[in-house]
């Protein structure tokens, strides 16, 4: 894992780099607030936590969003990630993710479950 290169590649992506969905849109308004320690722990890798690279909505749930993963993509190889929780979030390493096209070593790492107050724009 490289923290340097990791935050280096978040540092160039802009917000038109993240999908203009709704639902993407919504996580990316409300997750900072809504999981300080997940975005603490993500800026610890070099990762803006409102720049995933995929996310997963499944179902509204009693005015929330139920996104079933946000993967985001770290930088280098995953020898030495650990797999670990941030509050009521797991974050793991997956293999099941769109493509990259990113020539360097990375990896996909994903965070769940997240649930998301929803306003539907």
């Amino acid at each position: 894992m490289n923290i340097q290169k990791t935050r280096q590649y978040y540092d160039r992506l802009t917000d038109a780099d993240v999908c203009d969905c709704a639902y993407c849109q919504n996580y990316v308004r409300k997750i900072r607030k809504t999981y300080p320690e997940l975005a603490a722990y993500l800026d610890q890798l070099g990762i803006d936590i409102e720049k995933p690279f995929e996310t997963i909505p499944i179902d509204l749930l009693n005015g929330k969003m139920l996104y079933s993963s946000v993967q985001y993509v770290v930088m280098g190889t995953p020898d030495d990630f650990e797999e670990t929780s941030a509050g009521s979030v797991s974050i793991t390493v997956t293999d099941s993710h769109p493509m990259t096209d990113i020539k360097e070593a990375h990896f996909v790492i994903e965070a769940s479950p997240v649930f998301l107050d929803w306003t539907g724009n």
